[in-house]
């Protein structure tokens, strides 16, 4: 059972919060201006309210078995807001200390007014820091794991971006190449084409190179590696718009296509798949 210390300083820190969570956002601007202003994008306020309630409500009921969830929570949420909202770990810390100076602060007020024992005062405060503690650790791991997945997904929409397979009738479709081809991007290409081949049924996929300006053995091996693929699923590669400097590359490596459609701009792929382009653009057939 909590003492009756523990319970009035829980009680007082839920009442007095929102005052008490204003004086900290004062003394926190003053110190650390521009911190403060990058805080204000993820509702500091709102949630250093919920986290000193948290505490408050803590020391009431003093069950140690839901303590470490119960802040936890907090901790994790705002750990993905603050990555979302893009306020560094160091800047979204940075008011812990101000908020555990004024629990003290406050804390202290009240115990010297209800001339409680020493040991109750150094109790409460055995139990209100490793919240914070957990706080920390919560938050930070939560950030890490966060922005580490919004990255993530953020370069997979980029591949996604980057290997556009765009239909241009049921049976043809282009694939325009811009860039480096290095590993990662050889092996996103080769997946998206499989797939899009197999998902679209197509008959024909124009790879444009018109876009890629260093070609090595490694990429042409991974261009071999797509024909094949594709050849496999029923689909025919046509590979066009490579650049004078880059078959000039390929015959100096030993380079052959020989085994591949092979042609210099993308009027003759479409030409080759039974397809022209009209003046104003449009693909038809033959």
């Amino acid at each position: 059972m909590p003492s009756k210390f523990m319970q009035k300083a829980g009680e007082r820190l839920v009442e007095e919060k929102e005052r008490l969570v204003k004086d900290v956002r004062e003394a926190f601007y003053q110190k650390h201006e521009k911190a403060s202003q990058e805080l204000s994008k993820v509702e500091s306020k709102d949630y250093l309210v919920e986290l000193l309630h948290r505490i408050g409500q803590t020391l009431i009921e003093m069950n140690e078995s839901g303590e470490k969830v119960y802040i936890e929570e907090w901790a994790k949420r705002f750990g993905r807001l603050a990555v979302e909202s893009g306020v560094s770990v160091d800047r979204a810390m940075l008011v812990l200390p101000f908020l555990r100076k004024e629990i003290y602060n406050f804390i202290r007020k009240d115990f010297k007014q209800m001339n409680m024992p020493l040991e109750d005062y150094f109790y409460v405060a055995d139990v209100i820091n490793p919240m914070f503690d957990q706080v920390v650790y919560s938050f930070t791991q939560t950030y890490v794991e966060y922005n580490e997945q919004t990255f993530k997904q953020a370069q997979e929409e980029l591949m996604e971006l980057s290997v556009p397979v765009v239909p241009l009738t049921k049976e043809v479709a282009i694939l325009p190449v811009i860039g480096t081809i290095d590993t990662y991007r050889s092996k996103e290409l080769l997946e998206k084409s499989l797939n899009r081949g197999r998902e679209l049924e197509l008959s024909y996929l124009i790879v444009d190179l018109s876009g890629v300006h260093v070609i090595d053995t490694a990429i042409a091996h991974n261009l071999f590696q797509l024909n094949d693929a594709l050849k496999i699923i029923g689909v025919t590669a046509v590979i066009s718009g490579l650049r004078p400097e880059l078959v000039q590359t390929i015959v100096n490596l030993g380079i052959s296509f020989k085994h591949m459609q092979v042609v210099s701009n993308l009027e003759q792929a479409l030409q080759l798949t039974g397809l022209k382009i009209k003046e104003n653009n449009q693909v038809l057939k033959l």
